[in-house]
């Protein structure tokens, strides 16, 4: 993944290089902050998730690659926090007319290196309009799970089994405050699944009960050099 990044700003410092525009290439750096949430798919006859959002951060390195007056490649490389907090139900039969319901409570904080080659077109002097993927690399994951009433110890806590690899999609737009200082907001969708999500009653079943997808807000701050 190291080799990867690494031949990726190689790349685009190069087209950087060979550009027609006699405009300079410009580095920065970036913090922000991120509003994260999932959207989860359960599977057939189960109930979904109920989830709320997270504020997180995110930092790192920018770059602006002009490719003329009008066009832009803006990679990042930055440090980022998603997560969400969700909850479910579920019931349990022990015996003959022994029935349990669950009600669970569930925290999650993940941490990526992400990896943002985005395309932007300069509408105007002071706003830039932004697109592009996201490949993002998990280097942490905290995952806390409760429940209520306890399982009395028959039972196996919830699992989450989560994807080293994240890809999506960004988009959003620049404000230019000055020529060093811009502020950006921008969506972010994920299209492959982070992780699944399985119930007691499910770790001994080949599926999973809710396959999990991330998702943000991002409001950032960059300064340029």
């Amino acid at each position: 993944m190291k080799k990867l990044i690494l031949h990726i700003l190689i790349i685009f410092s190069t087209i950087g290089l060979n550009a027609q525009s006699l405009l300079p290439i410009k580095y920065g750096l970036k913090a922000g902050l991120n509003i994260t949430n999932i959207t989860s798919t359960p599977i057939e006859g189960v109930k979904n998730l109920e989830s709320s959002s997270k504020v997180a951060i995110s930092g790192g390195f920018y770059m602006e690659i002009p490719l003329t007056d009008k066009w832009y490649i803006n990679p990042e490389l930055v440090y980022s926090q998603k997560g969400a907090s969700f909850e479910y139900d579920y019931i349990h039969d022990y015996n003959i007319n022994n029935r349990q319901k669950y009600s669970t409570t569930n925290n999650l904080s993940i941490s990526y290196i992400e990896l943002n080659p985005t395309i932007s077109y300069r509408a105007s002097h002071k706003v830039s309009l932004n697109l592009g993927p996201t490949i993002s690399y998990l280097i942490q994951t905290d995952y806390s799970y409760t429940q209520d009433p306890t399982n009395q110890h028959t039972l196996r806590d919830g699992e989450l089994n989560e994807e080293t690899l994240d890809v999506g999609l960004n988009c959003g737009l620049s404000y230019y405050i000055n020529d060093h200082l811009l502020i950006e907001s921008k969506v972010y969708s994920g299209f492959l699944k982070m992780g699944e999500v399985s119930r007691p009653i499910d770790l001994k079943k080949d599926e999973a009960s809710h396959t999990l997808k991330n998702r943000a807000i991002v409001f950032s701050l960059a300064y340029l050099f």
